[in-house]
């Protein structure tokens, strides 16, 4: 049957109970004909077990299950999700976030039926547990890094050979997006909230106060040279922009106040150990950028990520500290 979009989840310890507020968020759409809509629920294996059929009857649109014998992270679960989809479009959601209001895939599936986009995003909302109990949320708009909020076009994704790379158990959403995001010819951003990343404090990103964002960094390093590495044979014309860009982020990123106490040192280090390794097979493009187009990229990277902060070294006192050459 045919299908307008599929709803990818993947899933590994949520229970019920977990996962029925998103197919709730689903389920109470205006403005959709539920039968253009699937879900997919990708179980990743290692005693994710399958949703009874009586619970999933609960919900308006069709439900299917697919069973990964072994735990293999979220990347390779979303992959075995669009495998078996069968909708012109396809959104990533994780099991236990929700969408944040009714009108939300309507919205988005009449811009991707209107405009047929090969990437639509919108904005989404973090959630974060404050020291006093209370909630506060950040509006992330125009990022290519989470895959919250954003209809790919299927047969675009297949033609390209755009995938979840299957080595990566953390960043694969980072590596994916950063390919198609590269290769897409009709990008379209709709400017809606559409998306709630909930505050769970088990969660791999979230646990102990986020030291995610700190340690898995030299992993996010290696899923974006990887996709610079695809990126390179299938778009070459935008190699100096992406390496600029890339190099410019973590400049700024590794200079922000978090960065920069004593108790993330050893981060700090691995982090800038592991960007000088991949770094250096492209490193090139850095070298033969003109000095106006760096200028350029270190001002946009700026804007966005170092706001009101400053830098304790200068760019170029950087490069020469990690042993790159100018």
């Amino acid at each position: 049957m045919r299908k307008f979009l599929s709803v990818v989840i993947p899933r590994y310890r949520e229970t019920e109970k977990d996962i029925f507020p998103l197919l709730s968020s689903i389920s109470l759409q205006v403005g959709v004909d539920f039968d253009d809509i699937e879900v997919i629920i990708a179980n990743d294996g290692d005693g994710a077990g399958r949703l009874e059929q009586g619970f999933l009857d609960l919900f308006w649109m069709e439900i299917r299950q697919v069973d990964l014998e072994r735990n293999r992270g979220p990347g390779v679960a979303r992959q075995a999700g669009l495998d078996m989809a069968r909708g012109e479009y396809v959104i990533f959601c994780d099991a236990d976030d929700v969408f944040h209001n009714v009108g939300v895939l309507g919205a988005l599936m009449l811009e991707a039926e209107k405009n047929a986009p090969d990437m639509l995003g919108s904005s989404w909302l973090e959630e974060i547990l404050e020291k006093d109990g209370k909630y506060r949320y950040i509006t992330h708009e125009h990022d290519n890094t989470w895959m919250h909020g954003k209809l790919l076009r299927r047969c675009f994704l297949t033609e390209n050979n755009i995938c979840f790379h299957p080595e990566l158990r953390v960043h694969e959403d980072s590596y994916m997006l950063c390919i198609a995001a590269s290769l897409a010819e009709r990008r379209r951003y709709l400017p809606i909230t559409s998306y709630v990343w909930k505050y769970h404090s088990e969660s791999i990103t979230r646990r102990e106060g986020a030291i995610y964002s700190y340690d898995s960094i030299p992993e996010f390093i290696r899923a974006c040279s990887l996709a610079h590495t695809v990126m390179e044979q299938k778009v070459p014309g935008q190699m100096e922009y992406k390496i600029l860009q890339f190099t410019l982020y973590n400049y700024f990123s590794f200079h922000q106040p978090g960065w920069q106490t004593p108790e993330h040192s050893g981060y700090l280090k691995d982090a800038e150990e592991a960007f000088v390794k991949y770094i250096k097979p492209m490193w090139h493009y850095w070298q033969a950028a003109a000095p106006l187009n760096i200028a350029m990229v270190y001002n946009e990277e700026r804007t966005k990520n170092f706001t009101g902060c400053v830098e304790s070294e200068t760019v170029w006192e950087w490069i020469r500290r990690l042993g790159l050459p100018i």
